[in-house]
């Protein structure tokens, strides 16, 4: 990410694992409002106020390509592509967030990452690896907003989606109605 025109550093990644094989990975493309707001206590609940509210993220399947490196960080996974692109990814099929585990969601979904990395490690679709260095900083989150009733995975590939995600990204279609363009992102 930059700040100030700077890439921030990346801390050293405690795996990395290179792709033998094409599986799919979910790539953040933007977010879209939950149902799960935050109460005045600061704990999850079904209502509340829109600037207490939570967001799920929205995702675009894509796939890993035989030679695209991940790395598994404390804070989640990350692909950096032949092109030496750099994206935070998730292997486990995207959820929704709920009221009962909203604030334990990133890390119960960070430890399915990691076991579906395993298996995916057994089988030999991923190969242990000594790491690439990329000298192009992670690309940035999108700061799309979808629509609440937004699919939460895409599979086609967002217009607009730039390899550093410098511009917010819209769909050109969703997997619910691939022929239709949706509205931009307000």
């Amino acid at each position: 990410m930059q700040r100030g025109g700077r890439a921030r550093a990346r801390f050293p990644a405690d795996r990395y694992v290179t792709a033998a094989a094409r599986f799919p990975v979910y790539r953040q493309v933007g977010r879209r409002p939950s149902q799960v707001y935050v109460d005045e206590a600061m704990r999850p609940a079904a209502a509340g106020v829109p600037e207490r509210r939570l967001f799920d993220n929205v995702f675009w399947r894509t796939s890993a390509e035989i030679g695209d490196q991940i790395e598994d960080r404390a804070g989640g996974l990350m692909l950096l592509t032949e092109a030496m692109a750099c994206h935070p990814i998730q292997l486990s099929e995207p959820r929704l967030l709920e009221v009962a585990t909203a604030f334990g969601h990133a890390d119960a979904v960070l430890r399915e990452d990691r076991k579906i990395l395993d298996a995916l490690l057994a089988e030999g679709a991923v190969v242990e690896a000594s790491p690439r260095r990329s000298k192009a900083a992670q690309s940035r989150l999108p700061d799309a907003m979808f629509a609440e009733d937004h699919p939460l995975v895409v599979t086609i590939r967002p217009r607009g989606l730039d390899e550093d995600q410098s511009a917010s990204p819209a769909t050109c279609g969703t997997d619910a109605a691939p022929d239709n363009h949706l509205p931009a992102p307000r």
